[in-house]
């Protein structure tokens, strides 16, 4: 008798403790609910924690980052299981304390652009080449100069250096040109008592009054040096 009294009295004891346990997961699933829906990330880990002696497990293990895994123990698993804990995943927030790239490279401070000189010949180089191009308009817009080329017989009026008031006429075939901007030459031959002469004349010299072309013969070379075997240069062929 006694013994079927100690077997019913257990067996009480347990279903008591059965309803208080499914009264205790019941209120926790409410406030669970009711805070996770207030909170998230790590709030609900640490209000776990603190009611339950909840065992927190860093995501960093996991090969799914920003999902923490709860083992509870104690009063709550011996609750839900005797054999197994439960596990309980509840997403959580990556905080990172870099700065973003673009306030970064705002903040380096500015990096001065390499100064390129150059060398100081071509420089002058440069400045003379102007200069000269400059020259040569000045002299076209001052007097009209033809366009000479070998093989043109050409006359021109040259003033004498020695006397200025005197003017020589010459006369010859332009056998060569040397273009050099502001100084460039062109040279001529002629005869003069059987004697074949050569003269360089710079084309934009001030001596030079006058140029006129009185002929043009087509050549095939730009310098006509063989006619310097020819008696007479300025025969028509």
């Amino acid at each position: 008798m006694q013994s079927l009294y100690s077997k019913l009295r257990l067996v009480t004891k347990q279903a008591v403790n059965n309803l208080k346990n499914l009264e205790r997961i019941t209120s926790f699933e409410s406030r669970f609910l009711e805070f996770s829906s207030q909170h998230s990330g790590y709030s609900s880990v640490f209000f776990l924690n603190e009611n339950f002696g909840a065992r927190i497990l860093s995501p960093a293990s996991s090969k799914s980052y920003g999902v923490a895994s709860l083992l509870p123990y104690r009063g709550l698993g011996s609750c839900l299981n005797q054999s197994a804990p439960s596990i309980f995943t509840l997403p959580t927030r990556n905080i990172t304390t870099t700065g973003s790239t673009s306030q970064d490279v705002s903040a380096s401070p500015d990096v001065p652009q390499r100064i390129k000189f150059k060398r100081l010949d071509k420089t002058a180089r440069h400045i003379m080449q102007i200069i000269d191009k400059e020259a040569v308009e000045e002299v076209n817009a001052s007097r009209e100069i033809p366009e000479i080329k070998p093989g043109y017989i050409v006359q021109l009026k040259v003033e004498v250096p020695e006397n200025k008031r005197r003017v020589s006429v010459i006369k010859g075939i332009v056998i060569a040109r040397r273009n050099a901007g502001l100084n460039t030459t062109f040279r001529i031959r002629r005869l003069v008592a059987g004697v074949g002469i050569e003269s360089l004349f710079p084309l934009y010299s001030p001596n030079i009054k006058e140029i006129k072309v009185l002929d043009k013969k087509k050549v095939r070379r730009a310098k006509l040096y063989y006619l310097r075997d020819k008696m007479n240069a300025l025969k028509k062929q």
